[in-house]
């Protein structure tokens, strides 16, 4: 009994939990973003390699490196503020620690950090895309249903069986939307649980790959 009740809890209760609407934020932001790193990082690549025959090309790449560990880092305090995700960014040698200008360079190029924070943001652009459609369309649907009573003097609610055009047809849609909402609401927190497995297994600072001396 008292796991039906907690199960019942659980499922009802998802629309009083402040994280799920951080959840939808999250996947909010995730549509302009990915889309930012995507273009960012297939410019940086194009440009660096296509100049690396006239050596101008290598500080593009190394620029583009470092920026990506910038959004990845970013990336990770968005995980802690809005997945509530606890992500520990890497953390290389300085450069004043690092006893000369190529160990600093290669501190953050064997750490797993800095490829894994590379796939995760190449990621991001589709995860984003999908999870932006998806959220502004339940969202939107649900919305529409929910006001019906409001507004379907105004509007025209053209049903399979027919128009609404009376209020009970229209409290009937609302019922509807907030089942529909519910069933949203979960559906956005499993999203938002993919993001988060996703920067705990590839945002989270791990072991530095080895390098030839």
């Amino acid at each position: 009994m008292n796991n039906l009740l907690t199960g019942l809890k659980n499922i009802l209760g998802v629309g009083l939990k402040p994280g799920s609407y951080l959840n939808i934020l999250y996947l909010l932001l995730a549509f302009p973003l990915g889309i930012f790193y995507f273009v960012y990082l297939i410019t940086g690549f194009s440009i660096g390699l296509g100049l690396l025959y006239i050596f101008i090309g290598l500080p593009f790449l190394l620029l583009t490196m470092f920026s990506w560990r910038l959004f990845a880092r970013f990336e990770g305090l968005q995980a802690r503020w809005l997945l509530k995700e606890n992500v520990e960014h890497d953390s290389p040698a300085r450069w004043s620690e690092a006893s000369g200008f190529w160990n600093w360079i290669t501190s953050r190029l064997s750490s797993k950090y800095t490829w894994k924070g590379l796939v995760y943001l190449l990621l991001k652009a589709p995860l984003g895309v999908v999870s932006f459609i998806v959220t502004i369309t339940l969202a939107s649907v649900s919305g529409v249903l929910i006001i019906a009573p409001f507004i379907y003097k105004f509007v025209d609610y053209e049903l399979p069986w027919g128009a609404i055009s009376t209020m009970p047809q229209a409290l009937s849609l609302t019922a509807f939307g907030l089942v529909l909402g519910l069933l949203s609401l979960h559906i956005f927190n499993g999203l938002a649980a993919v993001f988060r497995w996703l920067s705990r297994n590839l945002l989270n600072s791990g072991q530095r790959l080895a390098v030839a001396e």
